[in-house]
C-alpha cells in the first residue's frame, strides 16, 4: 500500500477533456418529433442548465468538492464559452494553470437529455475542431507539483507518451515519492487496450467490459489483470451492482452500491466514482475502503441534480478535515 500513499497536501492532476453540457431534464424521455416545453402537460421540461462537462473535468469537480487540490490539464477553445468554463473551474477550487488555449476553434458541446422518470441520460456530443492535448503540451507541466496523475482514456497515442514522460520523471527523481499514474478506460473503442499495461491504477468501466465481451466484474478484472502492469490495481465499477477491484497481490475485493432513495441524475456518476476512489486512495485507505467510498459518493451524486448539490451533500455528510489520518478514519466510518 505504501506506493499509493500520499501526503494530504499533494495535488492531483487530471488530464483529458472539458466541454459545455447543455442539460435538459424532461418528465420522460421524448418521442421523435415531440414538443417538450415548460407548460406541456404530457411531457414537461423540468429544468435546463449549462454545466461544465468532460470526464477529466468532472473528476476535478468531485475532487474539489471533497476538499482535494485538483488541477486540470487539457485544451480549451478561445470561444465565448471559455470564460464560463474557466470561471466554473475556479468555483470548485480547480487549478487551470496547465490549460492550453486554441484560437479559432469551437468549444465542444454535449446536448444531454435527462429523464426524470428513470434518471437515465442521453448524450449527443459534438467536437468540431478543438485539438487534443499533445505530449509536447504535457511535457511543459511541472510534475513536481503533484503526487497523482489521472488520465482520461482518449487521445491514446499522446496519452501513452504522456505516461512514459511521467515514468521518466519518476526515474529522474528517486528522492521523492513516485507519482502514481491512473487511467480510465470507458468507451467501446478497441484502441484503448493499448493503455492497459501502462498505469499503476486502472479503472475499467462497464461499457468497455461489455464491449470486450466480459459478463461481470470478476471476469473483467481477472482478464485485464493478465494484461496490466505487474502489481497494478484494477478497479471495475458496475453501476447498481457496486464495484470490484484487485489488489497489488491479485486479491479481489468488492463493495456494494449505495443507491439513493430516488435516482435523479446519473450524468457523471462514473466520473464521481473514479474521483472519490482516487481521493480515498490518496489518503492512505485500503483498496476495499477506497471503492466503498467511491460507491457511496457516486450514490450521493445520482440522488441530486447537477454538481452544486453534491458539494452541499458532501459538506454536510462527509466533513472535510485537514489531517490524512483523520480523513482515513472518517472514510473507515462512512
Amino acid at each position: 500500500m505504501s506506493r499509493f500513499k500520499h501526503e494530504c497536501g499533494e495535488r492531483i492532476l487530471c488530464v483529458g477533456h472539458v466541454c459545455v453540457d447543455i442539460v435538459s431534464e424532461c418528465s420522460t424521455y421524448p418521442q421523435e418529433d415531440d414538443k417538450v416545453g415548460t407548460t406541456t402537460k404530457s411531457n414537461r421540461c423540468i429544468d435546463q442548465r449549462w454545466q461544465r462537462g468532460g470526464n477529466a473535468a468532472n473528476n476535478c469537480t468531485v475532487l474539489g468538492a471533497l476538499g482535494a487540490h485538483p488541477s486540470f490539464c487539457g485544451t480549451v477553445a478561445a470561444s465565448h464559452e471559455k470564460s464560463f468554463i474557466l470561471e466554473d473551474f475556479a468555483k470548485y477550487g480547480i487549478n487551470t494553470d496547465n490549460v492550453v488555449v486554441h484560437e479559432n476553434c469551437d468549444c465542444p458541446v454535449s446536448c444531454v437529455i435527462l429523464s426524470a422518470a428513470t434518471g437515465s441520460r442521453t448524450i449527443i456530443h459534438s467536437n468540431k475542431n478543438l485539438p487534443e492535448l499533445t505530449a509536447n503540451d504535457f511535457a511543459k507541466v511541472d510534475l513536481n507539483d503533484f503526487g497523482w496523475v489521472h488520465f482520461e482514456g482518449r487521445n491514446v497515442s499522446n496519452v501513452c507518451n504522456m505516461i512514459r514522460h511521467v515514468r521518466e520523471f519518476n526515474k529522474k527523481h528517486p528522492e521523492r515519492k513516485p507519482l502514481t499514474i491512473s487511467v480510465e478506460i470507458e468507451k467501446a473503442k478497441p484502441e484503448l487496450e493499448a493503455l492497459i499495461p501502462l498505469p499503476d491504477v486502472l479503472f475499467v468501466a462497464k461499457d468497455y467490459a461489455k464491449f470486450k465481451g466480459y459478463s461481470n466484474m470478476d471476469e473483467t478484472i481477472e482478464t485485464v489483470q493478465s494484461l496490466a502492469l505487474p502489481g497494478a490495481m484494477i478497479i471495475c465499477p458496475w453501476g447498481e451492482v457496486g464495484a470490484s477491484a484487485s489488489s497489488t497481490k491479485g486479491t479481489i475485493v468488492h463493495s456494494p452500491a449505495y443507491p439513493p432513495s430516488k435516482v435523479i441524475d446519473t450524468l457523471g456518476a462514473g466520473d464521481t466514482f473514479n474521483a472519490a476512489t482516487i481521493f480515498a486512495l490518496c489518503k492512505g485507505c485500503t483498496l476495499e475502503e477506497g471503492i466503498s467510498f467511491g460507491c457511496k459518493v457516486a450514490g450521493a451524486k445520482v440522488g441530486v441534480r447537477g454538481w452544486e448539490p453534491l458539494r452541499e451533500v458532501v459538506k454536510h455528510t462527509i466533513p472535510l478535515v485537514s489531517s490524512a489520518d483523520e480523513t482515513a478514519d472518517l472514510l473507515h466510518r462512512t
